[in-house]
Formats: structure tokens, C-alpha cells, sequence
């Protein structure tokens, strides 16, 4: 399966003093791709953004494409991990809440992985 990560408060909070991570990405990632997934980082705030989020916090390792949010992306998503939910249920995936602060205890990734890694 192609999974798509969004940006902006899925897997990032930036304010104007925070750029943060949500916990369990780097383990998401790492187990989608062994698992055999394809992942992929976009956003509608643009491919650069995309480019010094995914670099700034070490995903590159994981990522097998990175884009811009348009509808005619190709390898077109199979899964969606957004926090907007008429997005996840367009293209189908898993709706987090907003990462709007910084929450060590958060873990909405892994969940959001777990049936796609383990199967049904």
C-alpha cells in the first residue's frame, strides 16, 4: 500500500517557537516500510515545506516520495494519515486529532498504523 503522511498538526506542531515531531513517527514510518509499504510526506503547504520538515526531523530514512498535496499525485494513496477528516474519508486512511501541542504521551501514529502493519 502507498501511505500518505500529512504535514501540519498530523505529523508536525510548529508555532513560532516549536517545530515538534509527533511522537511515534520515526517508529511508524520504520515499521510501514518493513512491512513493505510504500510512504510518502505531503502537504498543501508545499513540496519545500515538506522538503525541511521530512529533513529537519530525520524521516528521509522511510520516505519514498515527498509532494505537494494535489489530487493527481502519483503513486495516487491508498491509506491517508491526516488530521482532516473529509480528506481520510475521500481518499480513505485514518484520522488523527490536531498535534497542536507538544504531548510526549501522544500516540495517534502507531494506532493509525497498527491494522495496516499487522494485517486484519
Amino acid at each position: 500500500m502507498n501511505v500518505y503522511f500529512d504535514v501540519d498538526h498530523t505529523l508536525v506542531y510548529i508555532s513560532a517557537e516549536t517545530n515538534a515531531l509527533r511522537p511515534g513517527a520515526h517508529e511508524a514510518m520504520r515499521r510501514l516500510k518493513e512491512a513493505g509499504h510504500g510512504v510518502y510526506v505531503w502537504s498543501a503547504s508545499g513540496l519545500t515545506h515538506v522538503e525541511r520538515v521530512v529533513h529537519m526531523h530525520g524521516l528521509a530514512e522511510w520516505v519514498d516520495g515527498m509532494f505537494d498535496k494535489d489530487p493527481r499525485v502519483v503513486p495516487r494513496p491508498d491509506f491517508i494519515i491526516d488530521d482532516d477528516w473529509y480528506l481520510v474519508e475521500k481518499w480513505g486512511g485514518y484520522c488523527v486529532s490536531q498535534y497542536k501541542a507538544v504531548n510526549e504521551a501522544d500516540g495517534e501514529l502507531l494506532l493509525a498504523i497498527e491494522s495496516l502493519v499487522l494485517g486484519p
